[in-house]
């Protein structure tokens, strides 16, 4: 419906040869696939045919994870049992082990399960780190970053999210506005809502530190070239940027 033949035409060819997927949200223009072992995550192209993306195995935050494209396009794992397996009676289980209970999920189901998991995981782990320090006063609690807290506060928003309107779960998710926070947990430069209805999100440049877009720094739906803007007084932390 949004994706017309003038916005196709709009969008950058590709040079290399790959297998062809669509770019992130409700974009409509075509991207390179992402391999398996390659990162993924919410505004990273979706991953190859047989492939899904996943967070790492021993991760604490699985949504935090993906949102900030660290996951992993792997083999997809398939969690409903065959019925062959049920036929047969055989369980799948190994010898000395319990598989958990596997309740045939329903799109919506699935979602609101991975949700919910994902974000009491995050929620758990806040608690712990607050009852931790509360126990030891003497070990001082890291102080979080403001992207961070922006970040915690858009998790605790979907952990509140319903799923039962019209709109569907994904858009849901695409009205929401995720920072983009690197490994240190400061801005990323470059900020990109996301794609929705067939357009590209809009991409900004901004303070590593407060978030806040750099005055001369365009909103446009591609890239905004932030890289210009490396070691020039708009990258400085608020206490020492020029007034």
């Amino acid at each position: 419906l949004f994706c017309t033949a003038e916005r196709q035409a709009a969008c950058p060819k590709l040079t290399t040869s790959c297998e062809i997927v669509r770019e992130p949200g409700c974009g409509c223009c075509p991207v390179c696939a992402r391999q398996k072992g390659e990162l993924c995550g919410v505004y990273t192209p979706r991953c190859g045919s047989g492939f899904r993306c996943y967070p790492s195995a021993n991760s604490e935050l699985p949504l935090e994870q993906l949102i900030q494209g660290f996951g992993r396009c792997e083999n997809k794992v398939d969690l409903e049992p065959t019925m062959t397996d049920q036929e047969s009676g055989h369980s799948g289980e190994v010898n000395g082990t319990r598989s958990p209970p596997v309740k045939k999920p329903g799109k919506e189901n699935n979602y609101q399960y991975i949700k919910e998991t994902a974000v009491k995981q995050h929620l758990n782990n806040k608690r712990t780190r607050m009852y931790s320090s509360l126990d030891d006063p003497k070990t001082p609690h890291p102080r979080q970053s403001q992207c961070q807290q922006e970040l915690d506060r858009v998790l605790e928003n979907i952990s509140r999210m319903t799923f039962h309107d019209n709109k569907g779960p994904l858009e849901n998710l695409y009205d929401l506005k995720f920072p983009n926070c690197d490994k240190t947990g400061q801005y990323n430069l470059k900020q990109c809502n996301m794609s929705s209805h067939g357009q590209r999100g809009e991409c900004w440049c901004v303070n590593p530190y407060t978030g806040v877009q750099i005055p001369s720094s365009p909103k446009v739906r591609g890239d905004p070239n932030c890289s210009q803007y490396y070691g020039g007084p708009e990258l400085e932390p608020p206490t020492t940027q020029q007034k």
